[in-house]
Formats: C-alpha cells, structure tokens, sequence
C-alpha cells in the first residue's frame, strides 16, 4: 500500500481530540471518540495489510505480523511505562505509587483494558484519581484483537487455496474475509449495544464491545482493494461528499457526546462512520482525492500523524503529573507548558525510539524481534519491582516513629471514654505537628484494599442465601443492612457476635441504602431493578430471623428532590423493620473528608499536622436529618462522630490506626477497634 498523507492526518485528528479532552477543553468534551477514529484506521491499515499479504503470496505468516508489531508498539509502550513507574514512586504519595506499580504490570500484558473495567466499577474506588497508565486500555484492546483476527484470515487464507487446489482466486478470498468479517463485526456491534444498556463501564473497556470498530476498518480495506472499474463508477463529488459528511461526523460526536453519553454502543457508529467515510474518500486514488484529503496531507498534521502512537502514550502521564503539581484545572500557561512537553518527549520517543526498531537493521530479524515480548515484560516488571521496594522503604523509614496514646496528653482534660479520649489526643497530636507513626493499622501500604470482606454472600453478585459471621451457631442474632457505609461497619459487628454470643447477618449492597425510596441504576440512570429486588428480599429475611438487633448505616445520598425522597423511604425503612426486631439502630455520621487520609499520610515531608483535616458540614447536616428522622419514628440513633473528629477536626491517625481508608469508608482494623464501643453505645443485652 503506497503512503497516503491523508491516514497520518486522520491519526493526528484522532490523537488531536484525545489530548483536548484530557487536557481541560470542555468544548471538545466527546474527545474521547478519538481512540475510536484510531480503531478504524488501525483495522484499516492492519487487516488491509494482511489481506494483501495473502492475496500475493496465498498464505499469511503469523510470526512476521507479531515480529512487526512488536518493532512497532514495544519499545515506545515500555519506555513510557518505564519511566512513569519510575517518576511516580519517586514522587507521588505511596499509597497512589502502589497502584501505579500494580498497573504497570497490567499494561505491560496487554491487559489493561481488564484491570481498569474492574477498578472503574469498583465502588470503593470511586473518586479516586485515575492511574497514569489508564490509556494504556485502547491499547490492550487492540492487542487483543490482534491476537484473533490474524489467525482468522490465516486459515481463512488456507481454506481457499485448499478449495482452489492450489491456486488462490483473490475474489474468493475477498468474499470470505468480507463474510466472516462482517458477521463477526455485526455480532459484536450487537453485544456492545447490549453491554453499554447493562454496563456502560464494562462495555467501554470491552475488546469484545469494540472489536466491530476495527472490523468496520477492515472491512473498509478489503472492499477498496478491490477491481480499479470502482474508480470508474466514483467521481470527485462523491469523495467530497464523503469526506466532508465522515469529518462532520467526527466532529459532531467530539463537540456533543460527553461523560453522560451511552457508550460506546450505538452512539458509536458516529464516529465511527465518520472514519470510515474520509478513509473511503481518499481510497479511490490520487485523481479522486477530496480537499480535505489534501488538508490531511498538509505536512504539520502529517508530522503529528507520524508522532500520534508517541504522543497517544505520553501526554496522559504529563497530564496527570502536573495536575499533581499544580491542581486538577490547569491554566492557560500550565497547559501549554503540558503540551510542550508531550509534544517534545514524543518527538524525541519518535526520532530515537520508534524509528530505530522500526527501521533499523538490528531489529529486523523475525527472532530477534519476538524477543522484544518477554524483554519487554522483564524490563516493565524490573522497574515496577523497584518501585515497589522504593515505596516499601519509604513506609519502613516510619517505624521507630511513637505511637500517639491518651498518655501523652494528660493536662488536656480528655473525655472520660478512652475511644473518645484516644481521638482528642490525636487530634492534639495533629495541631502540634508530630511525625507519622510507625507500625500503623492498617499498613500504609495496604489502606486502599482495607474493604470489608463479604465471604460467600456477595449480594451484588445476584445470590440469595445467609452466610452469618460472629457466632454462626449461635441463637440470637445481630442484622445489618444498608449500603456501602453498613458494610464497612460490618467487621464491628462480626466481632461484637463473636465476643458476645451473635449470629451476624450482613444484608449490604455497596451503593443501594436500606431506604423505601428507589435509588436511579448508577450504570444507565433507570429504575436499579437489582438493588430493589435485594431490599426487598432483605426485609423479608429480617422478618422470619426476627433478630434482637437491627442496625441500619447508609451514606447521606444529596440531590434535590431525591434527598426529600430519602428522608421519607428512611422512615418507612426503619417502621418496617421495628415490626421484626425490639431494637431497631440508625448508625450515622460517619464523616465525609475533603481527601484521602492514606494518600496525605504517604506524601513526601508530611506530619500529622498537614492531615488534619475538617469532615464536610453538608453531609453532617443531611445525616443529623436521618437522625432526626429515626428519633421520631422511635428507633435509637449512634452518632460515629465521637470516634473520628472532635469539633470537625478528623485527624488522619488515631491512637495506632489509620480510620478511613477513603474519604468517607471506615477501615477493616479501625472497625474492629470499635467494637467494644460500639456495644457501650447500643446499650444492648450482652448476658449470655
């Protein structure tokens, strides 16, 4: 296939779009549709090229296509992933460091797009910032493709020259790629529309929800390599017309679609169409060619189009440090330096990195490029190893650091209740600018995966049955229901029914409250059938336990008219289960913090003083309404705020443990702590 201009400004349009999303142009907010216009073309040039190999040689060589692509995507995707894992545990906070270490591995396999589908829908890892190598998913998926389709058209390739004995017929072959191609492009079209309605996140990340996007490129080159009479049949009004319509296309989903749009599914075929069509008008050769073909092919977006797969990988890290530097909105000067230097690092990457395995004549043989697989695995993972040590050496540095105990502030004139006593000394500690301790609970390095475990009984999952914790034999029993927030306390109870003779049934399902009021389904917006038909189920297994204790903990869900509509389901929520139990408990005010304790106790040159931090007052106000809301339906209210902050100051360590392992979740550890006072404040029979 000879050189066409106008591909490499179609990459320079696709990777254009991407880093003017990412940096901050909310005008460009459906940015993100230029991965799907690098798709297009990667299917385009790639199953063109392998079409073309067997329609000449009547076979396609496996090994050659994974050599090329290795020349081609390795050097440039480890250097990045390299150096970002380098920076980032030299830099960042290790508890974000450790992340980046886990993601580099992911990225490294070509497995990205499985690591960030799993985080993104993780509850409790929501909110927090996005890993450097988040792009690294467009990545995987097209790796993954590429792992099929090849050896697809192999055999596709062999079945026709077998049934030609020998003698390949290009249409045949032509015929059959374009059949299997597009039954496979249509099935996964359909299963993208049917995830994005179900999971929106899931199919985002799905190389099987975007498979048809490359398809359709290849489709695209299998047609256009057909007879030259096509070039008799088109005329120049008929490229334009393609042209033109395919940009306009493309820049209707980059300036409409944003982060509320349902994609990829079928709103993808906008952009995706648009591809397809400038790809179309520029195939018919060089007499036909439209004007804006020839604007593609202008030199400074072919220059960009050559350095796209560097740019692609470089400008999200550079975003991403230097929002760490300066903040989350970057100004207009802040920006351009951003640019500057990804347009500088992928230059450089391009020039001294891309071009000499591409090219060079020490790479070209096929062995010693498949090498480049498991080196650049074994380099990845080296440094990600470093990194891991690096970080872990930061955390040993704080051992010998002292514990805070209610001991060391004696003439303070603590709270007579040690939980609460133990919170004012830290906060004490905190003001006077003392050094982190060592030896915490949990481990710095493990605050963000400090989630209570659910066992067998994951209700997200669709099962229904009981898995009790505590004492599971035992005869009387403890019921916990609610959202996220009732399973973080999950682990105080399981250790109250341990200690003190309790079955304990943990009714939770992250991001769906024990509340009457329906909650809209986070993936699509609509009525969240499954969190309703687990409330319900949830009621009716309290009712036949008719357990001695109920407690009810939900997160402050803010919103207009939803919040009124909360107030109202909670009250109905709690009246329907004082028919079941003789104490019925709403457990609230756990506070909400403007940022992440680990991640501030990580930094580099912190005290105790720069994480003290003030809890958020809108979501204590919303919770004293479920407060209030219990009292007067007569069941007991526990508010947590005793054991977390004094006054609003909420300092990021008490006594030896770490509380929160986000902005508003309780730590396992902390949890357990809390046991003992929690059964003072339920004022609960304890006897045996």
């Amino acid at each position: 296939m000879k050189f066409r201009g106008d591909i490499q400004g179609m990459r320079a349009l696709a990777v254009g779009l991407v880093i003017l999303a990412h940096v901050g142009f909310t005008s460009v907010s459906g940015g993100f549709v230029g991965v799907d216009v690098f798709f297009v073309v990667s299917g385009f040039l790639i199953i063109g090229l392998l079409f073309r190999e067997g329609e000449s040689s009547s076979r396609i060589s496996i090994l050659d296509f994974y050599a090329r692509r290795a020349r081609r995507i390795l050097p440039a995707a480890s250097l990045v992933l390299i150096v970002t894992t380098v920076l980032a545990a030299w830099q960042w906070p290790f508890v974000r460091s450790a992340e980046v270490v886990k993601d580099a591995g992911w990225a490294a396999a070509f497995l990205a797009n499985f690591r960030f589908a799993a985080v993104e829908t993780d509850y409790f890892a929501q909110g927090e910032p996005p890993s450097p190598m988040q792009h690294y998913w467009s990545l995987a998926v097209e790796e993954q493709f590429y792992l099929a389709i090849p050896l697809i058209l192999m055999l596709i390739t062999a079945l026709v020259v077998r049934r030609s004995a020998g003698a390949l017929e290009p249409v045949q072959l032509r015929r059959w790629i374009l059949l299997v191609l597009g039954v496979l492009s249509l099935a996964s079209l359909a299963w993208s529309h049917h995830l994005t309605a179900v999971d929106v996140t899931a199919a985002y990340f799905s190389t099987l929800a975007r498979a048809w996007e490359l398809g359709i490129g290849g489709l695209l080159a299998v047609l256009v390599a057909g007879p030259p009479a096509w070039a008799i049949r088109v005329r120049r009004w008929h490229t334009e017309l393609l042209g033109w319509g395919g940009l306009a296309l493309i820049g209707w989903a980059a300036l409409r679609f944003d982060a509320s749009t349902s994609f990829p599914g079928l709103a993808a075929l906008v952009p995706v169409l648009g591809a397809t069509a400038v790809l179309a008008a520029g195939s018919f050769g060089a007499d036909l060619l439209p004007s804006l073909g020839r604007l593609l092919s202008w030199r400074p977006f072919t220059l960009v189009g050559a350095w796209s797969f560097s740019l692609y990988l470089w400008h999200w890290p550079v975003i991403l440090f230097a929002r760490e530097r300066w903040g989350h909105d970057l100004d207009r000067p802040q920006v351009a330096l951003v640019l500057a230097v990804t347009f500088a690092l992928s230059a450089a990457t391009f020039y001294f990195v891309e071009e000499p395995f591409r090219r060079g004549r020490v790479w070209r043989p096929r062995v010693r490029a498949m090498v480049l697989y498991p080196v650049s695995l074994a380099l990845v993972g080296a440094s990600a190893f470093g990194g891991h040590l690096y970080i872990q050496a930061q955390i040993d540095d704080l051992a010998d650091n002292p514990a805070i105990a209610v001991a060391d502030y004696r003439d303070a004139a603590l709270d007579e209740d040690p939980a609460v006593a133990v919170v004012q000394a830290s906060v004490l500690a905190a003001e006077d600018g003392r050094e982190i301790p060592g030896g915490l609970s949990p481990d710095l390095g493990d605050v963000r995966t400090s989630i209570a475990p659910l066992g067998d009984c994951d209700y997200r999952e669709g099962m229904r049955r009981l898995c009790p914790t505590g004492d599971p034999d035992a005869q009387r029993s403890i019921a916990v229901l609610g959202d996220s927030h009732a399973r973080a306390w999950g682990p105080t109870f399981t250790e109250i029914g341990a200690d003190h003779g309790y079955a304990v049934h943990h009714f939770v399902y992250s991001g769906c409250p024990a509340n009457g009021a329906t909650r809209p389904d986070p993936a699509n917006g609509s009525t969240w059938t499954a969190c309703e038909d687990f409330k319900a189920w949830a009621l009716e297994q309290v009712a036949e336990l008719q357990p001695d204790l109920v407690v009810v903990a939900n997160n402050a869900y803010l919103g207009g008219e939803i919040a009124t509509a909360q107030l109202d389901g909670l009250a109905w929520e709690l009246e329907q289960l004082q028919q079941h139990s003789e104490q019925v408990v709403l457990l609230g005010n756990l506070p909400v913090l403007p940022r992440m304790p680990g991640v501030c106790l990580s930094g580099r040159d912190v005290d105790l003083g720069d994480c003290l931090m003030r809890s958020k007052r809108k979501p204590e106000e919303v919770q004293g309404e479920f407060g209030r809301i219990a009292e007067s339906v007569g069941a007991d209210y526990v508010d947590a705020r005793r054991w977390f902050c004094v006054k609003r100051k909420c300092p990021a360590v008490i006594g030896t443990y770490v509380p929160m392992r986000d902005k508003g979740h309780v730590t396992v550890e902390y949890a357990r702590a809390l046991a003992d006072p929690m059964v003072r404040a339920l004022r609960f029979d304890r006897s045996d």
